[in-house]
Formats: C-alpha cells, structure tokens, sequence
C-alpha cells in the first residue's frame, strides 16, 4: 500500500521539476544601448527605441532667452533681444557614431547624443548673430539637454558674445523641441 503513495507523490515531484525548470521568456528590449532597455527581458520583441534616432528630423522649437546686456564702459547698457534669434523650427542630422548635426540659421552646431537620451553640445561650437547696432559677432555655445520622447525634448545653451569694445558677454536660452 505504500508504493500505491510512493509513485503519484515521485510522479508529481518529476513533473513539478521539470515545469519549473523550464525559464520563462520575457518579451522586451535587450539592446541596452535603447531608451527602454529591459535587463530582465530574454527575448528582443522589436521595440527597442534609440535616442540618436529620436533626435533626427524635422522639430518644431520654442526659445525663452535671457535678453543680452551689452555693457560698455562711458556708453552705458544696451540690450539685445534673443528670443528671435533661433527659427521656429530646426533640421537635426546624424553624423553617425552618436552624433548630430543641428542646422541652426545655416550654421550646423555638432552635439554628442547619448544611449539614455542626454544631448550635450561638442566644444567649440560657434554660430554668427545679428547683435543690431554691434552688428554681426560670432557667439559661442555650450549646453545640454534631454530627448524624452520621439516627439520632445529640451536644451539649455549657454551662449557667450565676444562683443568689441565691450568684451565677452553671456546669455543663456531654454529651448524645448516637439515634433
């Protein structure tokens, strides 16, 4: 009578073994360069999405800058509005490896774009801007931001004037990207 037991129970034990043997699949992105890597995920379910590719295309942006200050020493401060400066909508390139190219005026400004999605503009970057009574002045430009969607984004550029007469001068512009 006690093998009539013995055989269900070692029966149950073989079957329970080998069902929680078996791994699980967990459908995901397993490309950990993508936005929406999944550590956990064992099978690729095509939804990786990739920052670099994001940042590519046309956008529609919106600036908020603080206005330049021109300060010159006996003449006084004259001021110089920046929310005109950059278009309504700008053409951002890849340049490959992590790159890209923004298209701001006619002048391309090259970024670095990370896998998470942070944008940070490469050193020695320069465009020329219509300062109105200093005339046209090269302007340097430095910042970051971050691409959060195919569809937004934000960058804060730090922009120094190096304005004759009255030396460098900086500025700073909030920008926000919507496609």
């Amino acid at each position: 009578m006690k093998n009539i037991f013995k055989i269900p129970v070692l029966l149950f034990l073989a079957i329970f073994l080998l069902v929680s043997s078996c791994k699980k699949e967990i459908d995901g992105c397993i490309e950990s360069s993508a936005m929406n890597y999944m550590p956990d995920a064992t099978t690729n379910d095509g939804s990786c999405v990739f920052a670099y590719d994001f940042a590519q295309g046309i956008w529609n942006i919106s600036s908020v800058c603080d206005d330049l200050i021109i300060s010159i020493p006996l003449a006084g401060d004259f001021p110089v509005p920046l929310n005109d400066m950059f278009p309504e909508t700008i053409e951002i390139t890849g340049e490959g490896a992590g790159v890209v190219s923004m298209d701001i005026n006619g002048e391309n400004v090259l970024a670095n774009v990370s896998y998470s999605g942070i944008v940070t503009i490469q050193d020695d970057q320069k465009i020329s801007v219509d300062t109105g009574d200093f005339g046209v002045v090269d302007v340097d430009i430095t910042g970051s931001g971050m691409i959060e969607s195919a569809s937004n984004g934000d960058l804060t550029l730090n922009l120094a004037f190096e304005i004759p007469l009255a030396g460098t001068q900086t500025s700073s512009c909030e920008i926000a990207f919507t496609k």
